[in-house]
C-alpha cells in the first residue's frame, strides 16, 4: 500500500461488452433471444421475482413518498440543527437512503452538467469510443463494469466512469472533448457535490458522537458513475438497468438526470421505488460507513430498473477517502473509549479494497460480507 495517497495503477478492470444504447437502436428484429439472452434475468427478473414486491400507493403500503427527506439548509442552521439532525440519524439508521433538499449546489451547476451529459451520450458511438473508451486494465472511461465472467449476466445499461477529486486523481486522456463544456461543467458540479457530501458526514460524525474528521476524510476523494440506461420495448421487465448491490463506498449522492423513475431499494425484503424529487439529490450510506460506524449504519442494497419506452441518466458521485488510507470501525466506537462492542469488520487498506471490489460483480452486499469478521 502507498502511504502517500498517491493513485496506484492497475487496480482492476472489467470484460468488455457490447455497447446496449447500440444495441437498443437496432430494430426490434435484430435483438434475438441469442443477443438477448445474457441479459435476461429469469428468475430475477423484476416481472418474475417471487422473493420481492415492488410497492405502491394503491398497494396500501409503502412507496417512495416513504424516503425521508433531509434539509440540509436546516442542517447547516444553528436555529433548526438538532431537529433535523434527528431526520438524519434516523434515515441513517432506519433507511440507509435519503431525499436531500436544500442542497445549495446551484441551478445554474446542475442544468450545465445535465446538458452535457445528455450531449456526450447522444454522440455517436464511434465518438464516444474515440475520446473515452475505457482501457484493458481499469474501469475508467466509457463502458461498463464488475464483469468479471463470460457467463454472467449483464446490465442493460452503459456508464461513463471517472475519477474526479483530488484533480491529482483525474484521467484527463478519458475526460470528453465533445461537448466542449463538458469537462468545465463535470469540474464544477463535481465540486459543488463534494461540499454537500461534507457537511452530511460532518453532521453524522455530531450524530454519532466521533471525530468529525475521520468521518469527513471519506469525502476527500471522487469518483463519478455516469449511468445510460437505454429503453428495452422488447423486455423491460426482464432486464435490469443496474444489479443489486450495495455501495463499496463512504457516501453517495445521486442526481436523477431524468425524471424517468427506476431507481430501487431493498427495505424488509421488498423493492422500494425512489422516485425523482425536483431539486433534490438522493444520498445513500456506502459500505464505508457501515465498516466506520461497526453496522450502526448500514449501507443498503438497491439496483436500477429499465424503461419500455424511455432512457433513464444519472450521475452518481462516490465519496471515499485518499488512498493510502484503511477503512475499519472506529476507535471511539469499538475502541478502549467507545462502547465496548465488538469489531465486526475487518481493517483493510483502500487500495486493497479497491481491488477487492474490482475482481468482483455486483451481488448483493457481497462486498460487506467479504469484510465482515464472523460472516453469518
Amino acid at each position: 500500500m502507498d502511504p502517500s495517497g498517491n493513485k496506484p495503477r492497475d487496480l482492476g478492470g472489467s470484460l468488455p461488452v457490447p455497447n446496449v444504447q447500440d444495441l437498443a437502436a437496432r430494430p426490434a428484429a435484430e435483438l434475438t433471444p441469442a443477443i438477448l439472452h445474457r441479459y435476461l434475468r429469469g428468475a430475477d427478473a423484476p416481472a418474475f421475482s417471487s422473493t420481492t414486491t415492488i410497492f405502491r400507493d394503491n398497494d396500501n403500503t409503502s412507496s417512495s413518498s416513504s424516503v425521508p427527506v433531509v434539509d440540509l439548509a436546516r442542517l447547516l442552521d444553528p436555529a433548526h440543527a438538532d431537529e433535523e439532525a434527528g431526520r438524519l440519524r434516523a434515515a441513517c439508521e432506519d433507511w440507509g437512503f435519503f431525499h436531500v433538499a436544500n442542497h445549495g449546489v446551484p441551478g445554474h451547476v446542475i442544468n450545465d452538467v445535465k446538458d452535457d451529459i445528455e450531449a456526450f451520450f447522444n454522440l455517436p458511438l464511434a465518438e464516444k469510443n474515440g475520446m473515452a473508451a475505457q482501457g484493458s486494465s481499469g474501469i475508467e472511461g466509457y463502458g461498463q463494469a464488475f464483469v468479471v465472467s463470460d457467463e454472467q449476466k449483464l446490465d442493460w445499461a452503459d456508464m461513463l466512469f471517472l475519477a474526479t477529486l483530488p484533480p491529482e486523481y483525474r484521467s484527463l486522456n478519458l475526460w470528453p472533448t465533445k461537448p466542449a463544456t463538458f469537462r468545465t461543467s463535470l469540474e464544477r458540479y463535481s465540486v459543488e457535490v463534494q461540499r454537500v457530501a461534507a457537511d452530511l458526514l460532518r453532521a453524522m460524525a455530531r450524530n454519532l458522537g466521533v471525530a468529525e474528521e475521520k468521518m469527513m476524510s471519506i469525502a476527500a476523494a471522487q469518483t463519478v458513475r455516469i449511468n445510460y440506461y437505454p429503453p428495452c420495448p422488447q423486455a423491460h421487465d426482464q432486464v435490469l438497468g443496474l444489479s443489486p448491490h450495495s455501495d463499496a463506498v463512504g457516501l453517495t449522492l445521486l442526481l436523477q438526470v431524468s425524471q424517468v423513475p427506476g431507481l430501487q431499494i431493498r427495505k424488509e425484503g421488498k423493492w422500494i421505488p425512489v422516485d425523482p424529487v425536483p431539486g433534490a439529490l438522493v444520498a445513500n450510506v456506502g459500505d464505508v460507513v457501515e465498516m466506520l460506524t461497526n453496522g450502526r449504519y448500514k449501507s443498503i442494497e438497491h439496483r436500477a430498473v429499465v424503461n419500455a419506452c424511455h432512457e433513464r441518466v444519472s450521475v452518481a458521485a462516490f465519496h471515499s477517502a485518499k488512498f493510502g488510507a484503511t477503512y475499519g470501525p472506529m476507535e471511539e466506537i469499538v475502541g478502549a473509549a467507545g462502547d465496548g462492542e465488538a469489531p465486526r469488520y475487518r481493517t483493510i487498506g483502500a487500495e486493497d479494497y479497491v481491488k477487492l471490489l474490482l475482481s468482483s460483480k455486483l451481488e448483493g452486499k457481497n462486498i460487506m460480507d467479504a469484510m465482515k469478521i464472523n460472516p453469518l
